[in-house]
């Protein structure tokens, strides 16, 4: 027996049930039509480039809103109508191969030569000094600040019958002196004190410039007793032909050992020359190697108390040797018989004329001048 309206609800369920599977069915369907739509529009090698092929009318194309303050990027983008594709780099590749323009060489500007000074130019700009080698060649040497630089005023010296003297502020301060070996030939001493000498220095000895023995000059011994005996001052020369540091001591030693007797107040002089028309041990040395035997020498004899000058002339002095290691530590005794020294440092002694006849002195000699009074350092 059926209740009262359990009929009607049995007819109206059906439909009911195939009416809501329709509505999935159709969402399901919508579903993956929107999904394979947004896969699509997302997969860049599958998406038609409608811009390229139809281009949108400037009426249709797209607004584009800008917040206040941001006018600078609005007129950029109305100028320029940017799209994304207009950024697109990749088309700098064709066949996997970038494409790189190649840089063009500039042309470097050609340098300028630089001006070689004239021997005028050199000559005058008081920078430079001229240089005369052993072979009669020539070279401008620029003067080193490191060395202390001639300061005597030569307008206040004086010569008087081949004697000079310095004065400054009207009072002589100088000291006459004359060069002595073996071959002056007999000395009167007393006669040169005499006549204003003031000092000798005496040839001590000299290294063979072939054998390379050490000698002692003959007229050694019998002149500084001499002098010494008549009230002059003494300093020694020693002539020499080292080789090297070890023979330079070597000649120290020798003329040291020589002194022991005696009491000298002037310098001890390192004299290394090249010899006139013929060879010499010292020939192969270098401008290092000389000062080095130079140097060698003069610090024995400072280590002894006694004090240590360089000899030579402007040649020898800054051609045949390094300048700034041996001048600005050692006095100079400067050879120069030209009437203004072209030397530009500074000198202790200056032989000045050569080939003097000197009273008291049977061959011609030389005069010395001393800036310095020894027997007072």
């Amino acid at each position: 027996m059926r209740l009262p309206g359990e009929d009607e609800e049995r007819g109206t369920g059906t439909p009911v049930i195939y009416m809501i599977l329709a509505v999935s069915v159709f969402i399901v369907i919508i579903l993956a039509v929107v999904f394979i739509s947004n896969h699509e529009s997302n997969n860049p090698r599958r998406r038609p480039n409608v811009a390229a092929a139809t281009p949108t009318p400037e009426s249709e194309q797209e607004t584009v809103e800008f917040a206040e303050g941001q006018k600078d990027i609005e007129q950029l983008y109305k100028e320029n109508k940017l799209r994304a594709e207009d950024l697109d780099f990749w088309n700098m590749y064709q066949d996997n191969t970038l494409i790189i323009e190649e840089a063009q060489p500039t042309e470097s500007p050609t340098p300028t030569p630089s001006h070689e000074p004239t021997v005028e130019e050199l000559a005058a700009d008081g920078m430079h000094t001229q240089v005369t080698y052993r072979d009669g060649t020539t070279k401008w040497v620029e003067i080193s600040k490191k060395i202390p630089l001639f300061t005597y005023d030569l307008t206040n010296l004086k010569i008087t019958n081949g004697k000079m003297e310095y004065f400054v502020d009207g009072e002589k301060n100088s000291w006459l002196g004359v060069d002595l070996s073996k071959s002056s030939g007999n000395v009167d001493f007393e006669a040169l004190h005499s006549n204003g000498v003031d000092f000798v220095m005496l040839r001590l000895g000299s290294r063979g410039y072939e054998t390379g023995l050490l000698t002692l000059d003959e007229s050694f011994e019998n002149n500084i007793a001499k002098a010494q005996g008549a009230g002059l001052e003494v300093g020694v020369t020693f002539f020499s032909q080292a080789l090297d540091v070890k023979e330079a001591a070597e000649e120290a030693e020798f003329v040291i050992q020589t002194l022991a007797p005696y009491k000298v107040s002037y310098p001890i002089a390192f004299d290394m020359e090249y010899i006139a028309n013929d060879k010499a041990r010292i020939d192969i040395l270098n401008e290092e190697q000389k000062t080095q035997a130079a140097e060698a020498f003069l610090r024995a004899v400072e280590s002894e108390g006694y004090r240590g000058i360089l000899y030579g002339n402007k040649s020898w002095l800054l051609g045949e040797l390094v300048p700034d290691k041996l001048l600005k530590d050692y006095d100079v005794w400067l050879f120069d018989a030209s009437p203004v020294p072209d030397y530009p440092y500074q000198f202790k002694m200056w032989k000045y004329a050569v080939n003097q006849d000197i009273p008291g002195i049977e061959n011609k000699s030389s005069y010395i001048i001393s800036f310095v009074d020894y027997t007072r350092k």
